[in-house]
């Protein structure tokens, strides 16, 4: 899995990744949207979480710029339950 740091034009600095799914024999299956069978790429800035379907080739080796223009075409995703509160409050 390769994995790239950039930073956005409106300064926002996002992680990407290839996501590719994986089940052993023993775990329960997963019900995946279409084309998601073969992976996908993920975008996630902490606050926000993107992915686009299929994996893009070569993008390991895209610019920061193309980088950008891939996250303007990504799909947003919805945080989980599991995942951490990227604004959490110290009042409670």
């Amino acid at each position: 899995m390769a994995l790239r740091t950039f930073k956005a034009g409106d300064g926002t600095i996002w992680n990407v990744w290839n996501v590719v799914p994986t089940l052993g024999r023993n775990e329960r299956r997963l019900s995946l949207g279409v084309g998601m069978i073969e992976g996908w790429l993920c975008f996630d800035s902490g606050v926000s979480k993107r992915r686009i379907v299929p994996v893009p080739q070569g993008w390991e080796e895209w610019s920061e710029g193309e980088l950008e223009a891939a996250l303007s075409s990504a799909h947003e995703v919805r945080r989980g339950p599991d995942s951490p509160d990227p604004n959490p409050h110290p009042d409670g």
